[in-house]
């Protein structure tokens, strides 16, 4: 096969994966503005047969909606931020600081990727039960603060730092926490910020265990509560459609806002 002919096959492949990939959103955005009778018409409908706000007005209106979006936007802030912080410093001892049993310890935290996080359901439940947390945000992201991988993520960047800026540093008299704040962590910045989207992703899509927390409808979070609108029971198929773009919508923005730190801690993982 020539050359041009193996690019243009590889192109095919890619738009191909994408049409795949990205057709649900599409059809996700297309069927919120449906009416009623396009979801019964006689032939399937890709597109709307008018384009009306209907659906959103009826997703918008609902009584915990709102709340369900706000309390999903408190503990995915909380968890990122937290989780962000916890990997920059534990990245920073496990990287810069030398003490008696730290290989043990860094050993026993990535043991960690291994146990599937549904085996610890039950333990985590009870001892937020215990704690009387259940029904309020500490509750909900107390298992998710400290994550393994990306700590691992962010300390195998901090191993590429160059170590005589840190030595200099100390020996102009910085301490750790002040060469952190205004060396490291600009350096590294990208590394910091992939960590706070994947932990603010990964806490706003989570469903099982704020199911498991939550009883009041008031502290439901929207994946939990998006189930529980009643839309698909009534027959408004276009506003449970339309409440799902209206949860996406943000994660896009955020995406498209800071792909070039993505790309560019992504780069130079790949450097190395």
């Amino acid at each position: 096969m020539s050359e041009k002919a193996c690019r243009t096959a590889k192109i095919l492949m890619a738009a191909l994966l994408s049409v795949i990939v990205l057709f649900p959103l599409f059809y996700t955005i297309s069927a919120s503005f449906f009416t009623p009778q396009d979801f019964t018409a006689e032939k399937a409908l890709f597109l709307p047969s008018r384009l009306s706000l209907r659906n959103y007005a009826l997703a918008a209106a609902h009584r915990y909606f709102g709340r369900y979006a706000l309390n999903s936007f408190i503990t995915a802030l909380m968890t990122a931020s937290i989780r962000t912080v916890l990997s920059v410093l534990s990245a920073f001892v496990f990287t810069h600081l030398e003490f008696r049993g730290k290989r043990i310890l860094l050993i026993a935290l990535l043991s960690t990727l291994f146990i599937p996080s549904d085996a610890m359901l039950y333990e985590n439940y009870k001892t937020v039960a215990g704690l009387h947390l259940t029904d309020t945000y500490l509750g909900i992201i107390l298992p998710s603060l400290f994550s393994a991988s990306a700590m691992l993520l962010t300390a195998g960047v901090y191993l590429s730092a160059d170590r005589d800026i840190y030595d200099a540093a100390r020996i102009d008299g910085s301490g750790d926490m002040r060469y952190m704040a205004s060396i490291l962590v600009p350096l590294t910045s990208s590394v910091s910020a992939t960590v706070f989207i994947q932990a603010f992703i990964s806490s706003f899509n989570s469903y099982l265990w704020p199911l498991l927390v939550t009883t009041k409808p008031k502290m439901r979070t929207v994946q939990v509560g998006i189930t529980m609108l009643g839309f698909a029971e009534e027959g408004e198929y276009g506003a449970q459609f339309a409440s799902i773009v209206m949860i996406t919508l943000p994660f896009l923005i955020l995406l498209i806002a800071v792909r070039r730190l993505i790309m560019k801690s992504l780069s130079a993982r790949i450097g190395e």
